[in-house]
């Protein structure tokens, strides 16, 4: 978890602590152990936000006596100031969409006035569950997450207003994204532009190779409708580079493929080492197209997200949310993309 504000980055003593969220032998989880509930409740009654009943919150609060539970931030939240902090949830820094979407998340927050509380999951549930329980007991004014996890109960329990990038998280929780079935549409155009009939779509999981996945529609649309030849792979989004390539590299019959979809940037990028010495290099295409990949990888064909659209959008939403807790939001808000790069190849 990374505490980010205009001062220098604290230890990790000191970011534990500025947390603030347990004492250190008694946690949330104890208290919400003890009466029976859930942390979220727990940490409800700790905020006095969202709707108690009168058993649940003397039970909460016995708890909390008898365990001698003592939250840090009890003070502030008894004074009713507001912190002033959103929480971000992300998979991780090392993708640059990523990088690039909590800095102009950071950006547009900093200019209303907020601070901003990151927390980097790695795709692990337990973990994402307890930055959920953390940032809820330090009493943040909201929540914008690019969970990558399955769906978890415990973003239907908050209280807290939360907008989502991407991903669905619920059909309570607005979600800002790009238009991925157009930007897969694109891609295998591209493919059949540059007639390509053998074609390998190789993810970051195999859960965006779900036919729920918007790109993943968009891309064996076009390519069943032109009758062009296509397989599906999948590697561990959250392996390191290293063992990605090594994955990759089972994962592809180099011989067989003139076209490799990849349903991300760094993959692809894996794969252009992995291919580039061939004979005949197949077209590889990525999807993102942060400024990072653009500035060192032009020439890669990749479908470009508007990341600081969608940064000025969900924080939009989420103060709106935040200002005005009743408004009715959509859905979903989708932005347009579009395909860039031109491949030295073919």
């Amino acid at each position: 978890m990374i505490f980010h504000s205009s001062t220098a980055l604290p230890t990790e003593a000191e970011k534990y602590l500025s947390i603030g969220v347990e004492s250190m032998s008694i946690t949330i989880k104890d208290v919400a152990a003890k009466a029976g509930v859930s942390v979220a409740t727990v940490s409800r009654v700790i905020n006095s936000k969202g709707y108690i009943s009168d058993q649940t919150n003397q039970k909460v609060k016995a708890a909390m006596i008898e365990l001698n539970y003592k939250p840090n931030i009890a003070a502030r939240t008894l004074q009713g100031k507001s912190t002033a902090t959103i929480g971000i949830i992300v998979p991780s820094l090392e993708n640059p969409l990523y990088s690039e979407l909590f800095e102009c998340i950071e950006k547009e927050l900093y200019k209303r006035h907020f601070q901003t509380l990151l927390c980097t999951s790695n795709n692990q549930i337990q973990k994402e569950k307890n930055y959920l329980s953390l940032l809820e007991a330090n009493r943040v004014e909201g929540i914008i997450s690019s969970s990558h996890s399955k769906v978890l109960e415990e973003y239907k329990e908050t209280a807290l207003p939360i907008i989502s990038f991407d991903r669905k998280i619920s059909s309570k929780i607005p979600t800002v994204r790009g238009d991925n079935y157009a930007g897969g549409k694109m891609i295998a155009l591209e493919i059949v532009k540059r007639h390509k009939k053998n074609v390998l779509i190789l993810s970051g999981s195999k859960e965006d190779l779900s036919p729920g996945n918007d790109r993943i529609k968009g891309i064996t649309q076009v390519l069943k409708e032109k009758r062009i030849s296509f397989t599906t792979a999948a590697l561990p989004f959250e392996r390191a580079p290293i063992v990605k390539k090594e994955l990759a590299k089972k994962a592809i019959n180099m011989d067989t493929f003139d076209a490799i979809i990849c349903t991300d940037d760094l993959t692809a990028l894996i794969v252009c080492d992995l291919t580039k010495k061939l004979t005949t290099p197949p077209l590889v295409t990525g999807y993102d197209g942060s400024s990072f990949i653009r500035a060192y990888h032009p020439e890669l064909v990749t479908i470009e997200q508007p990341i600081q659209e969608i940064s000025e959008l969900l924080v939009e939403l989420l103060v709106q949310k935040v200002e005005h807790p009743l408004i009715e939001l959509e859905a979903e808000y989708v932005l347009a993309v579009k395909l860039v790069g031109k491949s030295e190849f073919n």
